[in-house]
This record gives C-alpha cells, structure tokens and sequence, in this order.
C-alpha cells in the first residue's frame, strides 16, 4: 500500500534521503518564549494575537461555562483555544468543555505539565516505532505529525493501562500541537506512511471508533485547511519507506528526538499559559 506524503515533507530532488534535520520547514526546533528580563518593554509575540472577534467569543465562552455550576473554570487561553476552533458557537463550546471535564475525570488527566511530559514519553513507547517526527513548520505556521502505520498495533489498546496511557499521550500531543493561538487557527497537518498497513493486524474499528468518541471529536484543534493540496494520496515515495527517511541516525534516536520535541512544545503551551494569564481577556 502507498503512503499519504505531504509536499512539504518530502522533497524529490535527490538520489538519497536527507537527514530530516535538512529538510527545510519541516523539522524546525520548537522554541520557547523569550523570556522578559525587565529592562526592555514588552515583546508582542504575533503567534499570540487575538482579533477583537475572536477575543468577543472567548468572553462570551467564558462566561457561559463560568455560569454553570458543574463545569470547572478553564484558563483564558483555553477560552480563546474554544473560540478558535468553535468560532463563537457558545453551545458547542459548553458542550466540548463538558465532554472534556468529563474526559480527565475518568483518565485522570490532570493537565498539568508535570503530567504531560511523562504522558508523551509513555505514549510513544507504547508503540516506539509508530511516530516518525514531531515537527513545527514556519512556513505554515503549524506542526506536523508523522507517523507509521505499518507499525501500530491497535491490540496493545485493548488492556486499561494500554488504553490510558494512549488517550492520555493523544490529549497531550493534542496540546504540544496547539501551543499558540496561531498554530491553532493554522491546524495540524498529518502525514502518514502507509506501506504495510493491514486492516487485520494494525486497525481495529471499536477501538477507532472509541478513540475518535472520547478524544478527537471532544478536544479543540482543526485540521490544517490547505492540507488536500499539499497532499497526494496513495504516492509513493522514492526512496522506500518513510521510515528510512526519518529514522536518521536510527530509530531509538529519532524517536527520542520526536520525544524531546513534543516536550518542548507541550513546555511552550503551558508557558503561553501562564504568560496569558497575565493580560487575560481584559
């Protein structure tokens, strides 16, 4: 089976894979905000701009979910996170902050940093070959997630401890790719090596289903818009596999590398949240 491959990710213009460090845009490092010494006036970090309309929604959000008695508060980022992604559509944003109250209680999820550094880590070792690269791209303004299908095994799932430690990594992930207003409104890309996928070994549909129920179709993010035209379905890649294109030196270093950058953005999200904080929606 033929990979899904995104434009931007590959490149066919030499005889060999590059080393996806020289592949330009796509696995730039995640930088954390500089931080103010106090001598200098405040830097605007453009990733973290709001417009006046998306900065009515998340008022609007803020107070119908701080209006009802059952729902904790969220973070004004996380408001301005449901503004984005629901673009003011109040019931719905009441609806997903439900659903994701109710998500953490029964994963004790406890949206922290502390717990999202060994969430990430511990999802990518339940199945340590199945992401390829984590990366941001300039270009776009968004991150990418790269991963082999070849290599999830939906059956390690099956167990309580497999299931929460998956659910819990995705939140998390989910989080390091929506470290800023911008990278949100951008959305994630995916692209996905697809070459010895199997419908018997590797999927399993309750599972998806589940994953899809709980997860995907509760958190705020989007789906990068412009992805369909810098995307071939079904192409296949020239030089073999993805994996030999992104397992540079080997497959335990670039999966360490994935895990240090899912870390350094997820440290960036909660950075930007707290610095948020400050200003607020005043």
């Amino acid at each position: 089976m033929s990979a899904p491959v995104a434009e931007e990710a590959i490149e066919d213009q030499e005889a060999v894979p590059r080393a996806p460090e020289d592949v330009e845009g796509v696995n730039e490092e995640v930088q954390p905000p500089e931080e103010d010494d106090g001598n200098e006036a405040p830097r605007v970090d453009e990733s973290m701009v709001l417009t006046s309309q998306e900065r009515e929604w998340a008022r609007a959000i803020k107070t119908a979910i701080e209006s009802c008695p059952d729902l904790d508060k969220l973070s004004d980022f996380e408001y301005c996170q449901l503004a984005i992604v629901d673009k003011g559509d109040v019931a719905a944003s009441v609806d997903r902050a439900t659903s994701l109250q109710g998500f953490r209680q029964e994963y004790d999820i406890q949206n922290t940093l502390e717990d999202a550094l060994v969430a990430l880590r511990n999802h990518v070792l339940l199945m340590p070959q199945s992401i390829l690269s984590f990366c941001y791209s300039e270009a776009i303004g968004g991150y990418t997630l790269i991963a082999d299908m070849g290599c999830c095994d939906l059956q390690l799932l099956k167990t309580e401890k497999g299931w929460k430690t998956h659910v819990a990594g995705l939140y998390y992930m989910l989080h390091a790719m929506s470290p800023d207003f911008q990278s949100i409104r951008t959305g994630i890309t995916y692209v996905l090596e697809a070459a010895g996928f199997s419908l018997a070994s590797n999927m399993d549909f309750k599972i998806t289903k589940k994953e899809c129920t709980e997860v995907y179709s509760v958190y705020p993010y989007t789906i990068n818009k412009s992805i369909t035209s810098r995307v071939q379905v079904g192409c296949i890649f020239p030089h073999g596999r993805l994996n030999l294109f992104y397992n540079i030196p080997d497959a335990q270093t670039a999966m360490e590398r994935s895990i240090k950058r899912m870390q350094e953005s997820v440290r960036r999200r909660y950075a930007m949240q707290a610095v948020f904080l400050k200003n607020g929606l005043q």
